[in-house]
């Protein structure tokens, strides 16, 4: 991962976001960053975010799916 001005620039505008989270926005925003400033633990912070915990609410999301539509009789049921 390059970082980089994109780099730097992304993880300013997400944490930023997370910012304004009402009630606890500001205490999530310091989880993303890692501090008060942007610095080489927030880059890792991310990119361990987007290599684990982005793949893994991606395979649950999917196995619900799954088992959703198997549960419902399959994708074309009768008309």
């Amino acid at each position: 991962m390059p970082w980089d001005q994109l780099a730097l620039w992304a993880v300013t505008v997400g944490g930023n976001m997370a910012g304004y989270t009402p009630v606890f926005g500001e205490q999530l925003r310091f989880v993303m960053i890692d501090g008060k400033e942007i610095g080489p633990n927030t880059l890792l912070r991310w990119y361990v975010a987007h290599v684990l915990f982005l793949p893994f609410i991606i395979v649950v999301f999917m196995a619900i799916h799954f088992w959703r539509v198997r549960k419902e009789g399959g994708v074309s049921g009768p008309l």
